[in-house]
This record gives structure tokens, sequence and C-alpha cells, in this order.
């Protein structure tokens, strides 16, 4: 099938050119007006969950000036750095053409969208790191859902199972996670054993905070969840209509209301509150008989696994292969830390010197939006909506030109249209 689609391919654009592909309507220098004003744009809409979210997070420092001071400049910088990206893959899709004289049909996408990814270093590091695990993720979304295994099929199709799983995973990042104590981005938090000790807990581990009893901890602690998980199913649903604000606000709050995300927001919700009632439990009991008390790790990682069923109410592919590359991560940070375990000058070569999030982003960038024109139902809704964003539906463009020109013989092209990607 593929050696007959290359071959279709390569009769079918053997007279066509960049412009034919890319910009049919519009001479170059007009065109390149448009991917510019289309980029500014699409930076815009595209970056602004990933500096929005962090604020989410830090919503006791709103009255902190610095706070949205440091908040503009990130997102003034990843709409400027988001140029030469998204302009990037256009020229370097053009410069392809012209080197080569014809498309190849494995490589006319990938390899300008990997070019324009290699600009992935003027982004700010988190945003880079950020995005470029959830391009990842995608990826591993892909391979998940096109792979043939019977097994993994069953797997695919059993929400109990996949929630088992993602237990598992859950209990191993809340392990690393309590031997690290690293202040990064997860769905609950540990603690050092000083501040559970006894039945009490310092908030936020900070020493000038009053400790508080277990139970007014779990309190607070589901409270935050609760209104974190209100805020990220608003704002979910609030950035994709964000114009219908100016033009009809009473239709924007109905239809806030009516798509909210009750299987996210539950998530959120009870994975934090399980996580922080079980975590508590163990820090004020001994195991009867033998007077044993759970050391953090243990406690920490029953946590973890009893709130990881909190997955069955959002069985959701992006979250499942997050926790897979989490637990990657935190475990190569254990053993680069560990200095029981010997590491040869390569390794350490490797942890210090090699830029793993931008090669992962920019890998990743150049698969999904290859996979994204040319295979367009083997990935999910929601990468076909980021690419549509970032390049302010030019995407979209290129994709159905792509389809009008291999299926124009057939009179097939117009019923495709955008190529709209299988559900999530």
């Amino acid at each position: 099938m593929g050696g007959q689609l290359s071959k279709q391919f390569r009769e079918a654009v053997a007279d066509k050119t960049c412009r034919d592909i890319l910009h049919p309507e519009q001479t170059c220098s007009a065109a390149w007006c448009t991917f510019f004003v289309e980029g500014v744009l699409g930076g815009v809409r595209h970056y602004l969950p990933a500096v929005v979210t962090p604020m989410l997070f830090r919503m006791r420092q709103w009255n902190d000036p610095e706070v949205w001071q440091n908040f503009l400049r990130q997102y003034a910088r990843c709409i400027l750095a988001g140029l030469p990206m998204t302009g990037g893959s256009f020229l370097a899709f053009c410069l392809f053409y012209k080197c080569m004289d014809r498309f190849p049909p494995a490589w006319f996408v990938l390899i300008p969208s990997l070019a324009g990814g290699l600009t992935a270093h003027y982004l700010p590091r988190h945003i880079v790191r950020a995005q470029g695990v959830g391009l990842f993720n995608m990826y591993i979304e892909f391979l998940i859902r096109r792979a043939r295994s019977p097994l993994v099929a069953y797997l695919r199709s059993s929400r109990t199972c996949a929630t088992a799983t993602f237990a598992a995973l859950s209990a191993g990042i809340m392990a690393a996670r309590q031997c690290l104590q690293l202040d990064r981005f997860w769905f609950a938090r540990t603690y050092p054993d000083a501040n559970c000790a006894g039945g009490h807990v310092a908030p936020d581990g900070r020493a000038h905070h009053p400790p508080t009893t277990c139970q007014q901890h779990i309190l607070t602690a589901m409270m935050r969840s609760v209104y974190l998980g209100l805020a990220i199913g608003l704002v979910k649903n609030f950035l994709p209509r964000m114009p219908m604000l100016f033009t009809d606000p009473l239709a924007l709050g109905r239809l806030l209301l009516a798509r909210f995300d009750f299987g996210l927001f539950g998530f959120i919700t009870c994975y934090k509150t399980i996580y922080e009632v079980v975590n508590c439990g163990l820090a004020m009991r001994k195991l009867p008989k033998i007077g044993w008390r759970p050391s953090p790790t243990v406690r920490s990682s029953i946590g973890g696994l009893c709130a990881g069923l909190a997955y069955y109410c959002f069985p959701n592919y992006l979250l499942f292969t997050f926790s897979i590359t989490e637990l990657v991560e935190l475990c190569w940070i254990v053993y680069m830390r560990a200095e029981r375990f010997a590491k040869c000058g390569a390794v350490r070569w490797l942890d210090k010197k090699v830029p793993v999030s931008i090669l992962l982003y920019t890998a990743s960038l150049g698969l999904l939006c290859h996979l994204r024109i040319v295979y367009p139902y083997h990935i999910n809704r929601y990468w076909h909506k980021l690419m549509a964003n970032g390049t302010w539906g030019r995407s979209d463009a290129l994709a159905y030109n792509y389809a009008r020109i291999l299926l124009g013989e057939w009179g097939g092209a117009s019923d495709m249209k955008a190529c709209p990607a299988r559900p999530s």
C-alpha cells in the first residue's frame, strides 16, 4: 500500500511546484507577507495555554506585579520565537523543493518540519521541555493506536487495565518524587518527612508556616484541587472560543457550562485528595503488632498507587503517555543522583551536554507534522488543533492542497476538506 501511494504521489506532483502545494492562490512575495501575519496570530493563540497554565498554579501570587511582568515577557518571547519555527518550516519547504527539483514522498513534509524545529532553542527552556514532552507523548499515542499486537489491542479497549497500569506508573512517579523532592508539575506533591511527623503537616513545606492537623491539610488540599480543576476545565474550553467573548458572551457562558469536562475535573480533584488522605493516614499510624511506620518513599508510592485509580474518571491517551515519559525522566534523574550506581564518562556527557529536550521537540515536531499532512487519520484531533492554531490554519490548507493534488484525478479531494483526524 505504501509503495502504491508513493508511486501515485510521484506521478501526481511531477509537474507541480512548491507554490501549487503551499500557496496556490498567491505569489511568493504575497505568501511571505501572509505567513508573517499568520505566524504572529498563530503564536498569540498557540502559546497562550503554555504561559497561562503555570499562572493557574500561582494564583496566590497574582497580586505581585513582577509575576505579571514575567508572564508578559515570556508570552512575547514565545510569539517572536515561534516566527522562525513556522516561517522556517515553510521556507525550508520551498528550498527543499528547489534543491531536489521534486517532492520525495517520504520526506517532503518531514525534512522542512525538522528544519523549522531546530529553532526551538529560541523558546524559553521550560516551554521547550513541556511542549517537547507533549509532542513526544502524542507520537507514543500514534504508536499505541497503530500497534497490531493483540495484547496492545486489548489494553486499548480495557479501561480497567489502563487504570491499573496508570496506577502502577503513578506509584513509581510519586516514589521517585519523594526521593528527589523536585519542584515540578505533577498532580500531587510530596513533602519532606519532617513535615508529616506526628500527624501534622507544614503547608508547602515551609518552616515559617504553622503546622496543621492532617484533617485540615487534606481539606485544604482538596479545596485547592477543586479550584484548580475548575480553572483548567474553564480555560480549556475558553481559549478556543475566546473571540465569542466579544461577539456573544452569553452564548459563550452557556457553552462553557454545557461542555465542561467533568472527567478531567474529577481526575484532578480525586488524584490530589486520595494521595493526601493515604499519605497522611499512613504517616499517623503504625502497623499493628510490629509497630512499623512506612517510610516516606513507601507512603508516597502507596499514595500514588491509590491516587492513580482516579484515571478511571478520565481515561485519556495524553494523560497515560505523560505518566510514561514522566516516570522515565524521573528514573533517569534518580539514577544520575544515586552515588551507588557507577556511571561511565559517556553517560555523564550525555546527561550534561546533550540538549535532549530540544532534540525531542525537533524530532517529534517533524514526525507529527508529516503524519498530519500525509496520514491525517493516524493521529489525534488535538494535534490537528495545535497545528491549526500555531499556523493560523496554514497547516489545514497544506493538507487540503496535498489531498487535492493526490486525489484530484479521482474527484475525491473536495470531500476531504482539511482531512479531519479520528476522534481522540
